[in-house]
């Protein structure tokens, strides 16, 4: 009888294949080819084999994920975000007063923490977008806004500081959602925002808790607010819902010599103000009666900025929304039906558009082209809203919608308006388009003032043909819907 083994041989273990323990075993016996029979392997362990440390002193700390390279670091020059973030503290700091711009170039002088550097990113994408910046030319790296999007979202995938949300990854979020909604990324924008919204709410900022650990974040207690107007106006412009339907409480912080803050905070307070009615809050019937959204238009109309001698951009900012939301209202009555030529309400009359498209020329008559520019693509939509609304309406009424105690006339407004918003409708050909084809249908249908001179006025009006001829010439036949009208030096 042959002695059986309580293991396998080296050839089975070999073959993969059942052993009898025999010596020789009846598999190797069996083989066609001669093979020896051996028992010489050790018996190893069962179960899922592991690589263990054969030298203690092979052991070494395990590095941090966020310290690991090049997982964590970034191509992109220091040098180059550090000129970015300078022109975010120049131009773009009264939009969003909440990075310490001295704070952040310190930390950028050497290789910062993985948090501060998608920060330094995503700050940077979202300013060279706002700002319409050409890319940038640094040791042979072209970096543009793309890039510094790109890497932003990179390193936050690569990293774990979603796991550990702070007030720097929620401004993360932010900036990206901003640079999203300049390039019309919709969808992705809002989903950047909602997600700060979160984060916020996670640190607790809506309930006015203190962000911690965060040496390059200024102003902390405005966080939340600036989030809470970004998420609800980018969410009336697509017509959906916010995430954060909660009232808002504008508090009175203690932002004395700080004008940017202040700025913010009356913003909020329009917001405020407006969101009562578009809210969706209370019954239907108190929401679309013509008396609560001619209140709610007058409580806008009466508001002001109320200070004297802040950021232009602010201000800029502050005058374009409140124009839209009276827009808004006022497309509100109209989708209810509650229009009148008739009605001794100025809101619910056909007139409306001519009037707010009036104040906010005014009110842009004031800012130059550097103050309007950091404000980006959602003033834009916001300027659009109004003139395509005056645009519609004079198209549906044409020149009986005339305002009694306006001296120009609707197509002016439309006309001024149009010539405005040319410089930054150049960077969205759509919008531009449809703009321009809708003043230039305006203006044709609109009725020629000469042809309703008398015959008594015939000496005068051709004075004027031939005054406005020999200008035409001097002008080398301009495009007459960019050529400037005199109707802003007389508003």
């Amino acid at each position: 009888m042959r002695h059986l083994v309580k293991k396998a041989c080296d050839e089975c273990i070999a073959r993969k294949v059942k052993c009898s323990g025999a010596r020789p075993c009846d598999a190797c016996r069996q083989n066609p080819n001669q093979v020896n029979c051996t028992y010489l392997k050790p018996v190893r362990r069962r179960g899922p084999k592991v690589r263990r440390w054969s030298d203690p002193k092979t052991h070494a700390p395990i590095t941090a994920p966020d310290d690991f390279f090049p997982t964590h670091r970034t191509t992109v020059p220091l040098a180059a975000l550090a000129y970015v973030v300078q022109l975010y503290r120049q131009s773009s700091y009264s939009v969003w007063p909440v990075i310490d711009a001295a704070a952040l170039l310190e930390k950028l002088e050497s290789t910062p923490p993985v948090d501060t550097l998608c920060l330094a990113l995503a700050l940077s994408a979202a300013t060279m977008a706002q700002l319409q910046l050409s890319p940038l030319r640094m040791r042979h790296i072209t970096v543009d806004r793309t890039i510094l999007a790109a890497e932003c979202m990179r390193l936050r995938d690569a990293s774990s500081c979603r796991e550990r949300p702070d007030v720097r990854g929620i401004l993360v979020s932010f900036f990206l959602h901003v640079y999203h909604a300049k390039i019309n990324r919709r969808h992705t924008a809002m989903t950047f925002i909602q997600e700060a919204i979160a984060g916020a709410r996670l640190l607790g900022l809506d309930a006015g808790c203190m962000a911690r650990d965060a040496d390059v974040v200024a102003n902390k207690e405005a966080v939340f607010l600036l989030l809470w107007i970004s998420e609800r106006g980018y969410a009336m412009h697509l017509g959906l819902q916010p995430s954060y339907t909660r009232p808002v409480v504008i508090l009175h912080l203690d932002s004395e010599g700080n004008a940017e803050v202040k700025g913010l905070l009356e913003l909020g307070r329009l917001f405020a103000t407006f969101d009562v009615t578009c809210s969706g809050r209370g019954s239907a019937s108190t929401l679309g009666s013509a008396e609560c959204l001619a209140e709610a238009e007058a409580a806008l109309a009466v508001l002001s900025p109320g200070q004297e001698g802040g950021p232009s951009t602010r201000l800029a900012d502050y005058c374009i929304t409140k124009e839209w939301m009276r827009t808004m209202i006022w497309q509100k009555a109209l989708a209810q039906r509650l229009l009148s030529s008739t009605s001794c309400i100025e809101l619910m009359t056909f007139r409306f558009p001519a009037v707010v498209g009036r104040s906010l020329l005014c009110s842009l008559q004031g800012f130059a082209e550097s103050d309007l520019l950091p404000l980006g693509r959602d003033q834009l939509l916001k300027c659009f809203e109004v003139t395509n609304s005056l645009a519609d309406i004079i198209l549906l009424t044409g020149s009986s919608a005339v305002h009694p105690t306006l001296q120009w006339r609707p197509q002016d407004f439309l006309h001024a308006l149009y010539q405005k918003l040319l410089p930054f409708l150049e960077q969205d050909p759509m919008l531009e388009a449809l703009l321009r084809a809708k003043t230039a249908e305006a203006l044709i249908k609109a009725p020629a003032r000469l042809l309703g001179l008398d015959y008594v006025n015939n000496r005068l009006t051709g004075q004027i043909l031939r005054c406005q001829t020999e200008e035409s010439e001097e002008a080398n036949v301009e495009d007459p819907l960019t050529t400037p009208r005199r109707i802003e030096s007389a508003i």
